[in-house]
């Protein structure tokens, strides 16, 4: 699939500027309301293909920021009107899991929206984040404004490297997928040692 879409995404500037836009615009919105999608992938990819089309940067970068920043906005909401339908929707249920959106009105209890700028550094929950943020009903100017701070950073980040890097831009993506492996296992270590402390916590109180 990503072999497919690094090609189809080099024809396309190639022949038509315009469509290129859109076509980043439509990849963007897919990352966020599909997170399987490689967005990120594509992001380099825009800053890579910028230099090489003579892309207007200023362009391809305020392309992504609104694109990311309204199809979260557009998920939030989703999540703010539907609510428990939802939490039980098959679709929800199998890209995320019920039980990890109620584990994250927790998070937002305690720290805000700022957990929804947080859920960018860790691969594959940020879209969860942003539906649970609108489920448990964070308020609407925070977490609109975590959504453009974190959406203009990390689209920002990751174009200009694939800007700067040109025709290795692949070695950006070795290197992400490396930080994702070793975040994932940090997540895991640190919960399965939170679960070892409760229940040394429950016997000593026993």
């Amino acid at each position: 699939m990503e072999d497919f879409i690094i090609e189809f995404a080099q024809n396309i500037v190639a022949k038509n500027i315009l469509l290129s836009y859109i076509f980043f615009f439509v990849s963007q919105s897919l990352q966020v309301l599909f997170p399987p999608y490689p967005g990120d992938m594509i992001l380099i990819i825009e800053g890579y293909l910028s230099e090489e089309a003579n892309l207007n940067i200023y362009i391809v970068i305020a392309n992504a920021v609104i694109s990311t920043s309204l199809s979260s906005i557009f998920l939030y909401n989703i999540g703010r009107k539907k609510q428990e339908k939802i939490l039980h929707s098959k679709i929800v249920t199998f890209l995320f899991g019920t039980s990890k959106i109620t584990k994250l009105s927790k998070l937002f209890i305690k720290f805000g929206a700022i957990v929804i700028i947080l859920s960018k550094f860790i691969p594959g929950i940020f879209s969860l984040t942003i539906l649970s943020a609108g489920i448990f009903k964070v308020k609407k100017k925070f977490a609109y404004l975590s959504i453009i701070i974190i959406s203009f950073f990390h689209n920002l980040t990751l174009i200009l490297l694939g800007k700067l890097v040109r025709e290795n831009w692949s070695m950006i993506l070795r290197k992400i997928d490396v930080y994702n492996r070793y975040i994932i296992l940090l997540v895991v270590t640190m919960f399965i040692i939170y679960l070892i402390m409760l229940q040394l916590k429950k016997k000593l109180l026993d």
